[in-house]
């Protein structure tokens, strides 16, 4: 039950994510939308309310955060510590980003690491028990941070690019490229160009559709790195919440996780491209604003789950013994012999 429940409050996550991406990246359509996010919460609200009951999970003040700095810092001081560090960081964006840059607009970013440093601040609030679901919250929203705060805001600063041709780029070579040259092997004639001279989007595809020119412009929602970085967050703050330990066996199972994000995304990028050759324009507009994202999430979860059903059969699960556990039988944990000490510390290496 342990995993259904877990895979319960991960599919719920990417419903609502899956949403978001929808609609902050071009795609919207808000009575969809907001039907996900309403099927999405209400899932995870009923995994977050089932694995709340069941035994073996960290105890209050175990969470993955907390363990980290307890290395550095006295644990009396975690419960300010950490709230303080979130309510700088907003600070210090909001401050370089108002009076340094002078932008005063709402960007996603700005939604990230909001969310990230309201994280933080109430990660010691709420009941204990939910200690996991808040490390997965506080690991995945970190992840975006670095990703779409850190690395694309570095990236544009450093080399002076736009972020609009940061983006082209990716979208050009990690998407419309794979896409055609798949549609291609299945006997369709469809062609792309990369052009920033022109009007509107840089990145094009193009095919015939009874004798008419059908020109389909791949933007930044399709872009490689809004979906590894959206999606792939998710799958790694996952993981590293479930085992609690980073080998060999985990970093083969993100880059995994890593490359089926990526070939999701091109899978759907693909049967969108097919229903349109097939049906026309009209029909690869629907299937894209309503059902692309649907398959992107389905394609995602069954290799996710694959790739995790993997490393359960290597590597031990983040748990501890049940308080309801006989004495005689606390150290014992399932399947793979190792007691309860050796996998804390093997947990905490």
């Amino acid at each position: 039950m342990r995993v259904s429940r877990e895979w319960l409050m991960l599919l719920g996550a990417l419903l609502v994510v899956g949403a978001l991406y929808n609609h902050y990246l071009g795609h919207s359509v808000l009575l969809f939308e907001l039907v996900l996010l309403a099927i999405g919460t209400s899932i995870a609200l009923l995994a977050l309310r089932f694995s709340a009951e069941e035994p073996g999970r960290p105890a209050p003040g175990e969470g993955l955060l907390s363990l980290f700095l307890v290395r550095y810092l006295p644990k009396r001081w975690l419960g300010i510590v950490i709230p303080v560090i979130g309510f700088s960081l907003l600070l210090a964006w909001s401050l370089w980003k108002i009076v340094r840059n002078g932008q005063t607009d709402l960007r996603m970013e700005d939604i990230i690491v909001t969310l990230f440093s309201i994280s933080l601040v109430l990660y010691h609030t709420g009941p204990s028990r939910y200690q996991t679901e808040k490390d997965f919250v506080v690991l995945y929203l970190l992840f975006l941070t670095v990703v779409f705060a850190g690395i694309w805001k570095a990236y544009t600063l450093i080399t002076g690019e736009s972020i609009g041709r940061v983006t082209a780029y990716s979208e050009y070579y990690f998407i419309t490229l794979p896409v055609v040259a798949f549609v291609r092997l299945l006997g369709f004639d469809i062609t792309a160009e990369l052009d920033f001279n022109g009007v509107g989007l840089s990145n094009t595809m193009e095919f015939f559709f009874e004798g008419h020119l059908v020109r389909l412009g791949i933007g930044s929602g399709c872009s490689g790195l809004y979906s590894a970085g959206l999606f792939f967050s998710a799958f790694l703050a996952f993981v590293l919440v479930r085992y609690a330990r980073v080998d060999w066996r985990v970093v083969t199972a993100l880059a995994m996780g890593l490359a089926l994000t990526w070939a999701s995304n091109i899978l759907r990028m693909v049967v969108t491209v097919l229903v349109g050759a097939f049906y026309g324009p009209t029909a690869l507009s629907t299937f894209h604003m309503y059902f692309g994202i649907l398959l992107f999430v389905a394609l995602i979860a069954l290799f996710w789950f694959l790739v995790v059903r993997w490393l359960d059969k290597h590597v031990p699960l983040r748990m501890k013994p049940s308080l309801a556990t006989p004495p005689d039988q606390e150290d014992v944990v399932e399947g793979d012999g190792e007691s309860a000490g050796d996998r804390a510390e093997s947990c905490s290496a």
